[in-house]
């Protein structure tokens, strides 16, 4: 799936997260990866996202100071991909009354269907729900 917008290159550190990922769960992540790079260059708070490595999975913050916080990028169990954020923000409650249809775990984890068409439109809430979020 390709989703509109530059995305930059993985670096070899990053690569090396997602090739450590079973096939079916990277596809789904590499292609939230590429909404995550579109939703944040569409919300000039951001300034952009920094991608990096955090407890070895692809992670994405804003590139201002004190705006927002990090989305990371994985597995919740063996070929399950998620979106993962701190589980000390209120943020799975909002995904949750956004899409209470989806699968959740806990407060730190969005569960997606590695079979299932990608929910691009509540990805796209979660995904600037978290990178703007203000603690509260």
């Amino acid at each position: 799936m390709s989703v509109r917008g530059d995305v930059p290159a993985l670096s070899p550190e990053v690569a090396a997260a997602f090739d450590g990922i079973g096939a079916p769960a990277r596809g789904v992540l590499l292609s939230v990866r590429e909404l995550i790079f579109t939703v944040a260059a569409e919300l000039p708070g951001t300034g952009g996202v920094r991608e990096y490595l955090a407890w070895g999975q692809p992670a994405y913050r804003p590139l201002r100071d004190g705006v927002g916080t990090a989305v990371r990028l994985g597995e919740h169990g063996p070929g399950t991909p998620a979106l993962l954020v701190h589980c000390r923000t209120s943020l799975i409650q909002d995904f949750r009354s956004v899409a209470g249809h989806m699968e959740f775990s806990g407060r730190r984890a969005v569960l997606l269907g590695p079979g299932a068409p990608l929910p691009l439109a509540e990805l796209r809430i979660m995904i600037e729900l978290a990178l703007s979020y203000r603690g509260r």
